[in-house]
């Protein structure tokens, strides 16, 4: 999930790749296109979901509230020890390729080729990532929050930023009121704190410590 362009350079890529360039033989890539949702458990089944190309939302079922993101090359789904990965769904945001297979057949194919160094340094990635998310939004103020994910917004791809609006970034991924963000973002424009045209977010000057 994209939660910081720190802990996101320290991604294991060459790792990842091992992984996917092992299963890609033993499976067939396939291609969906923006929209296509895939569960990470189909009729009581654990799935692992390998991305190849493009990039995908991480959801939760009930509101849709985007949890983060991954980008190519990345897996979902690896972890034998989540007892129920119901509460989550992957939805493409770009064309993608990936393979989708039963998690038992993933592990089986670990063990049978010794890839449990590369599991590994994946694993140690999804912790430094999930502890990046508790960081910038688990117990901080509304605003620090909306600061936290103006950053975030900053560091998107430049296709992301040009085409989503900031209070829509935000708003897709806290349940906060659209009215509160609206009046945090239009102050924060007003005192040149930050840069937004036609809702986009153009520039981050200084945000202020307190709001």
């Amino acid at each position: 999930m994209n939660n910081s362009k720190s802990v996101a350079t320290l991604k294991p890529v060459t790792h990842i790749q091992i992984l996917q360039e092992s299963l890609a033989g033993a499976s067939k890539k396939l291609k969906a296109k923006p929209g296509q949702r895939f569960q990470l458990i189909q009729s009581g089944t654990k799935m692992c979901f390998l991305l190849f190309q493009g990039k995908c939302d991480v959801k939760r079922y009930g509101d849709s509230l985007i949890l983060g993101s991954i980008e190519s090359p990345s897996m979902m789904g690896i972890s034998e020890l989540i007892p129920d990965p119901s509460n989550v769904f992957i939805q493409a945001t770009t064309q993608i390729e990936y393979i989708y297979l039963p998690l038992e057949e993933v592990l089986q194919h670990v063990d049978e080729h010794d890839l449990w160094k590369s599991v590994s340094y994946f694993l140690m990635h999804v912790c430094s990532r999930f502890n990046e998310y508790l960081k910038t939004n688990s117990g901080i103020s509304t605003y620090a929050l909306i600061c936290n994910l103006l950053r975030a917004l900053n560091d998107e791809d430049f296709e992301t930023r040009a085409t989503v609006p900031a209070a829509r970034y935000i708003l897709d991924r806290t349940p906060m009121s659209r009215s509160g963000v609206m009046k945090v973002l239009s102050n924060l424009n007003k005192g040149g704190y930050i840069v937004i045209k036609r809702g986009l977010l153009i520039r981050i000057n200084e945000l202020p410590a307190d709001y």
